[in-house]
């Protein structure tokens, strides 16, 4: 019998020491190899800037085509929002929208009937053109991702458009109450004008929001999770 002082002399294949699969990770020469995402880095970076890009092009053609559709269709927009007010008031009082103009009739059936006219001035169209031409101006800047534009133009646009519905009940409620004459100046004048200005600001304040607000980092939360278990 012989005996092997060292276990490395020993005969046959040896052990390698390390956890099993680390040697995986050297290549033949004994230098360890390069991550697979670090090797395919280089090549796809370029292909991701160029994807990127392309999709603000797409979206800023669509802010663009919507912009038109406004301007080119703006008596079907108006004629659509007498149609969707009158089915959101109509659970309040008898409502009811003209079939092909954007008119609104309250009171029907009682001598104090009257209608509204949903005039290009009042229709909520003329605050999404504007709206926009800024998500246009804010697809320029790379530093402002392409989803937070996106959601935050889609936000600022369904404030404006709620907002416009209320200012339309908002005068009906005032000629109701306060006639065709003193009524409609003070519920189109002062208080619907109130109103679209405090929409537009809340739309525009949560789109700032939504653009400027920071994500928390993914090592802070599961590091506060860590400490929570603790």
């Amino acid at each position: 019998m012989h005996t092997y002082p060292d276990v490395r002399k020993l005969p046959g294949p040896r052990l390698v020491g390390g956890l099993p699969g680390r040697h995986a990770a050297h290549s033949s020469r004994g230098l360890p190899a390069r991550p697979l995402g670090a090797r395919r880095s280089g090549r796809h970076g370029a292909p991701s800037q160029s994807q990127e890009r392309a999709l603000r092009v797409v979206a800023a053609g669509v802010l663009c085509g919507t912009a038109l559709s406004l301007l080119m269709y703006q008596y079907q927009f108006r004629h659509l929002e007498a149609v969707v007010a009158a089915h959101l008031y109509r659970l309040f009082t008898p409502v009811l929208a003209a079939s092909r103009a954007p008119i609104l009739w309250f009171g029907l059936g009682t001598t104090a009937s009257y209608g509204l006219v949903i005039t290009p001035d009042c229709s909520s169209a003329l605050l999404i053109v504007p709206l926009c031409g800024l998500g246009i101006l804010l697809l320029v800047p790379r530093r402002l991702a392409l989803s937070r534009v996106i959601r935050g133009l889609i936000v600022a646009a369904t404030v404006m458009v709620a907002g416009n519905l209320l200012r339309i009940g908002v005068i009906a409620i005032a000629v109701r109450y306060g006639g065709l004459g003193a009524g409609y100046q003070l519920g189109h004048l002062i208080l619907g004008s109130i109103v679209s200005i405090v929409c537009i600001g809340i739309g525009l304040t949560l789109l700032t929001v939504i653009l400027v607000r920071r994500r928390p980092a993914r090592g802070q939360g599961r590091g506060r999770s860590r400490g929570v278990a603790r």
